[in-house]
């Protein structure tokens, strides 16, 4: 892109072009930790990790999603909020393809509460409307950053 027309965008656009942020999670299911690794567009990165106690092993990979969700919008000015664009990387196929259209159809039939992990979609409904997520299914080792994010949660029980 050329010099000129980036010095010709208005300070709103060029705010606008920064929303642009990669998420890459993992949650450990053997001993439920899970991290989210945060790149942002001057690619910065932000690690969130934790562990929780959980039965239902897809729950752990939701958590992992929606605290990495929740930490881009609460980091971005409200005014600006509606423009953040997410490309989420999630190694776990089921949570990918909730991302990208079962949890519609389970609030469009209303079937949403029969659903293991309501109370997690209910809160992952609410975050995806605030922003624009693109979902995409990723292995561990595809890239150094899935790698990374895989590792974290691995590292986070030996602490």
């Amino acid at each position: 892109m050329s010099q000129k027309f980036v010095q010709k965008l208005s300070p709103e656009k060029k705010k606008i072009r920064e929303l642009k942020y990669q998420l890459y999670t993992h949650g450990n299911t053997i001993d439920n930790t899970w991290a989210s690794l945060i790149i942002d567009r001057n690619e910065g990165k932000t690690f969130l990790c934790g562990d929780e106690k959980f039965e239902e092993k897809n729950r752990i990979h939701l958590v992992a999603i929606i605290e990495g969700l929740n930490w881009i919008y609460n980091q971005v000015e409200q005014k600006y909020r509606k423009y953040i664009v997410v490309t989420l990387y999630c190694d776990n196929v089921y949570c990918v393809n909730i991302l990208k259209e079962w949890l519609q159809i389970w609030i469009d039939t209303e079937t949403l509460e029969s659903k293991p992990n309501c109370d997690l979609l209910k809160t992952l409904h609410e975050i995806i409307n605030k922003m624009k997520i693109v979902p995409k299914w990723t292995t561990k080792t595809q890239n150094e950053y899935s790698w990374m994010v895989t590792k974290k949660a691995s590292e986070i029980q030996e602490i």
